[in-house]
């Protein structure tokens, strides 16, 4: 299974600040240093702009990302969904971004866009638009076909720990592990057979504090797997690129499963394996862990 791995969210997780004993840029240095160690590299991260805006200082974790040889791409200013918002304002979030993100969008290979939470609009009209802007502007907009839901598992991860729960917190790390090669071996299998061939995947990672504990481990668990990680441009080709934003989709899925929801085909989001492990994982991301 081959898979290029990507980044949401540099520098800040979206309007939100690191819990106690993190900060943005030691979660980014712990990723880093992470991709280092198992030679992982030329990953994009698509960035929001706004912390620019309000912490210049967010500026050097950028900087630093680029510095390793990884690159920067477009997630919109502000993280506003398309159905959130008229396809101007969504047009408007997206060129600000490129203004605040200049300084490392113009040093990157490619010119990448992300639909923040991967929603593709509520209606044919906005998405039309949008696709339309980004086919002017030369953006080329990314999707992903596989991710591990590690937000669940960060929640849990903190609550366990502000709970002192050694048990709790090692369950949530050892799941995770187990839970994403299953994952993204579930997602991998879906992708394959709605595709009808055998595609390079596109993971996705986020800066938040569970994950740059993990990640080391993490990358090191899907390598002993069998997986591979290639270079984002090796995902980029068809079947997979041409159907980026082909729907209009404004649920939480991944591409193909989107795509199949779409044509009234939905399938299932979790390795079923793993159910049972990610509902546990909700309950304890709401404080339940018993």
């Amino acid at each position: 299974m081959k898979l290029a791995f990507t980044m949401d969210d540099l520098p800040l997780w979206p309007q939100s600040y690191p819990p106690t004993g993190y900060c943005a840029a030691g979660i980014v240095r712990s990723i880093r240093e992470a991709l280092a160690t198992h030679g992982i590299s030329g990953v994009y991260a698509f960035c929001n702009s706004w912390p620019l805006a309000e912490h210049p200082d967010c500026a050097a974790i950028l900087e630093d990302w680029v510095n390793d040889g990884h690159h920067v791409a477009n997630h919109t200013h502000a993280h506003r969904q398309l159905p959130d918002v008229t396809a101007d304002a969504f047009i408007a979030d997206i060129a600000e971004a490129e203004r605040l993100l200049a300084p490392w969008l113009t040093r990157a290979p490619m010119r990448l866009f992300r639909h923040p939470l991967c929603h593709w609009g509520e209606t044919q009209d906005k998405l039309d638009r949008v696709n339309a802007y980004l086919e002017a502007e030369r953006w080329i907009p990314v999707d992903v076909t596989s991710w591990t839901y590690e937000w669940a598992w960060n929640r849990a991860y903190l609550r366990a720990t502000e709970a002192g729960d050694t048990r709790a917190r090692e369950f949530v790390i050892e799941s995770f592990l187990d839970f994403a090669v299953a994952q993204h071996r579930h997602d991998h299998a879906a992708a394959q057979a709605w595709f009808g061939e055998e595609i390079v995947g596109i993971a996705l990672g986020h800066n938040v504090a569970f994950f740059a504990d993990v990640a080391s481990d993490y990358f090191g668990k899907l390598i002993e797997a069998g997986v591979t990680f290639v270079p984002l441009s090796e995902a980029l080709r068809p079947p997979v690129q041409p159907a980026v934003g082909s729907v209009v989709s404004d649920r939480f899925l991944v591409l193909q499963q989107k795509l199949a929801a779409a044509a009234g085909a939905p399938t299932a989001q979790i390795a079923p394996e793993h159910q049972d492990t990610y509902a546990r994982i909700v309950q304890m991301a709401q404080g339940d862990r018993r």
